[in-house]
């Protein structure tokens, strides 16, 4: 998943090839960011259990609020904005489905 996510994203931090003392033949990933993501991508439509961001980036707060509502997971979602009157339609767009 992060291999697809290098390949049609950015790959900001890669946690790949992480060694955890005591344990040689251990599979473990270390922080990885992703930026770029959009729906397609595996490493944005498949549940990825270890710490891995995925950065999806939209211009306008209609198009976040259509995008994170068509996740089917529905894990989680974030709003970076200085706008707090978008943050909080965002918050309440989401929260209606």
């Amino acid at each position: 998943m992060i291999a697809d996510g290098e390949k049609n994203g950015t790959l900001l931090l890669d946690g790949r090839g992480v060694k955890v003392e005591n344990y040689p033949n251990g599979n473990f990933i270390g922080p990885t960011i992703i930026d770029n993501c959009d729906q397609g991508m595996a490493c944005y439509d498949e549940e990825i259990f270890g710490p891995v961001m995925c950065i999806v980036r939209k211009d306008t707060l209609g198009e976040a609020i259509e995008f994170i509502n068509k996740n089917k997971w529905g894990n989680g979602a974030a709003i970076f904005t200085r706008n707090g009157h978008t943050a909080r339609k965002f918050q309440s767009e989401i929260e209606a489905g």
